[in-house]
């Protein structure tokens, strides 16, 4: 597989499986960044049954092809890292669905988020990690989304930016609070209204049921927002991206 690491003048070509020295150390995060329009990073047929029937329930083609390039990717990017072929990779879920890794010689935690043509993969070894990344619409927020995912707190302060400059910082939050539960992964079951993450890109410190968290928004291309959460804390955060040309045999 050939990455590129993002960050001026540094770039290299990783052979699979990565070195035990690249893998993140830790408190470190690797978050890499997948263009879904790319090539394939490995054959659609190294996904399992369970991610073959959920790409099946997609009403339109372009977000079951987004979901299997996405879980593709993230088969070859842990595949590489482990030094298994993506198709060996077993997968199973915790509570409230977050899936994990099962077997032997796994060691990473990792999370994966998707939206339009952008997925990003968060790696590490230390605790459970959340990412989330949302594409920024127009149209967001309305009235009823804003009142189901802000705290009063954030209300007030979406209410006094200006019609049209709206969408981004909800965005922003939306993101940070997704990711958080994520990491604890609670998912759904607790209310993003029950949280504040605030509207701007701040890391912070908080404190999600029993779990500390570390949160941070994530720099991505233009359109988008992203979040990451550990629980913990945040060593560094490397940035890399799947090269669409590489491919781990499977």
């Amino acid at each position: 597989m050939s990455v590129t690491r993002a960050g001026p003048g540094f770039a290299e070509a990783w052979p699979e499986p990565l070195p035990p020295q690249a893998w993140p150390r830790e408190r470190d995060v690797h978050v890499w960044a997948i263009d879904l329009n790319a090539p394939a990073a490995a054959p659609v047929q190294c996904l399992d049954e369970r991610e073959i029937e959920r790409a099946r329930r997609f009403v339109h083609a372009d977000d079951a092809r987004r979901y299997q390039r996405a879980h593709v990717a993230l088969r070859a990017i842990v595949g590489a890292y482990l030094g298994c072929e993506p198709a060996r990779l077993a997968f199973a879920e915790q509570a409230q669905g977050k899936p994990c890794l099962i077997g032997p010689r796994t060691g990473l935690h990792f999370n994966l988020s998707h939206s339009k043509d952008l997925a990003l993969l968060a790696l590490g070894a230390a605790d459970e990690l959340g990412v989330d990344v949302e594409a920024v619409r127009a149209d967001l927020p309305g009235v009823d989304l804003a009142a189901a995912v802000l705290d009063a707190r954030e209300l007030e302060q979406l209410a006094e930016r200006p019609d049209g400059a709206q969408a981004e910082p909800f965005v922003t939050c939306w993101t940070r609070k997704e990711a958080c539960l994520k990491a604890v992964g609670l998912g759904l079951s607790l209310e993003p209204r029950s949280l504040h993450a605030g509207l701007e890109p701040t890391p912070m410190r908080m404190r999600v049921g029993m779990r500390e968290l570390e949160l941070v928004s994530l720099r991505v291309r233009c359109g988008y927002r992203a979040a990451l959460a550990a629980v913990g804390g945040l060593g560094g955060v490397s940035r890399f991206e799947l090269d669409g040309r590489g491919a781990v045999p499977g």
